[in-house]
């Protein structure tokens, strides 16, 4: 078969006539337009590759099982809750600003605040022109309807759990382009929390303990399994003794220990929250003048130890497995 042959600049010989322009003009503009359509087809559907390695617009699933759009690499970033801030960093991100609340990492302390964990201002959050607002799921949904009105990708993290932390820190280092440094603070989470595992279960000791906490009218809530001192707890196989508790109260996954309940509680080590800061009395001081603990041996033996309401019940995070490590040295000096 013939094959035909277009020359390389317009028009035809003059030997082709007029015919032969217009055939070769037909022919033309066909391929002018597949080739356009072609270019418009790539440009609708190019990704950008960030030096990451994380291809945008990327499509992700937060926390509260929400879709969240980004268009590229997050560059001013807010965090709204401890937990918020802690993955982030930790993740190899640093946000603009942050609530007043978040303390930790050093490089997080006179930022720009927000607000406080429980008081958000939008205004301010506005303000700070970010491209990506993350928040905490269990406390802070109440604010994503007007935070999702700022026009910016708004994001939700939790930490309720190992896997919670897991996945939130997985989240963000996706979304952030640091994937390889949130699978570090992953791997680094999970050994910690490994070796603190194999060293309780060396001891040969299965101990009983509760967690406590008071609110402001004096009521005593104790830790159930679904808290996150009860998931500490659960890690290193102590036996909590409110982990099946009934009940709730204002603090998530605690439930409300009455007097009458606790007479058939005997733990071997009782741990306190106190979320106020000081000079307010601190919950460990407290007991040991109330009818129902003094005559507890915890209580009478010096088994009795406040935990650090931030790394225990306020920043719940990354740092879990210092919280781990923290409370099995607590256990090995009563061994």
């Amino acid at each position: 078969m013939r094959s035909i042959s277009l020359p390389s600049r317009p028009g035809f010989p003059a030997s082709g006539g007029t015919r032969g322009s217009l055939v070769y003009r037909a022919v033309a503009l066909v391929l002018s337009a597949i080739i356009l359509a072609g270019s418009l087809a790539v440009a609708g559907c190019s990704s950008e590759s960030a030096p990451g390695g994380t291809l945008y617009p990327l499509d992700v699933t937060d926390l509260l099982g929400r879709p969240v759009e980004l268009t590229g690499v997050p560059q001013r970033i807010v965090t709204t809750h401890p937990t918020a801030t802690e993955v982030l960093c930790s993740a190899g991100g640093l946000p603009v600003g942050c609530d007043s609340s978040s303390k930790y990492p050093p490089e997080v302390v006179g930022l720009p605040a927000v607000g406080s964990a429980y008081y958000l201002s939008v205004e301010a959050i506005a303000g700070l022109q970010p491209d990506l607002v993350i928040m905490e799921a269990l406390t802070q949904a109440r604010y994503l309807d007007s935070l999702s009105a700022l026009g910016v990708p708004v994001m939700a993290v939790r930490a309720a759990s190992l896997d919670d932390v897991v996945d939130s820190l997985k989240l963000v280092g996706k979304v952030i382009d640091r994937s390889e440094d949130a699978a570090a603070a992953v791997k680094d989470i999970e050994d910690r929390i490994e070796a603190a595992q194999a060293s309780q279960a060396a001891s040969g000791l299965s101990r009983s303990v509760l967690v406590l906490i008071a609110d402001e009218q004096g009521k005593i809530y104790a830790a159930r399994a679904d808290s996150y001192p009860g998931t500490i707890a659960g890690l290193l196989g102590l036996n909590n003794l409110a982990a099946d508790m009934a009940g709730s109260g204002p603090f998530t996954g605690f439930a409300e220990l009455t007097g009458e309940v606790l007479v058939g509680l005997d733990p071997d080590v009782i741990f306190t929250i106190t979320p106020a800061p000081q000079p307010a009395p601190r919950l460990s001081a407290l007991l040991p003048s109330l009818p129902v603990y003094r005559d507890k041996a915890a209580v009478k033996e010096g088994r009795l130890v406040e935990l650090d309401p931030s790394l225990y019940l306020q920043a719940q995070g990354p740092r879990i497995a210092s919280a781990v490590e923290g409370m099995l040295q607590i256990m090995k000096g009563y061994e």
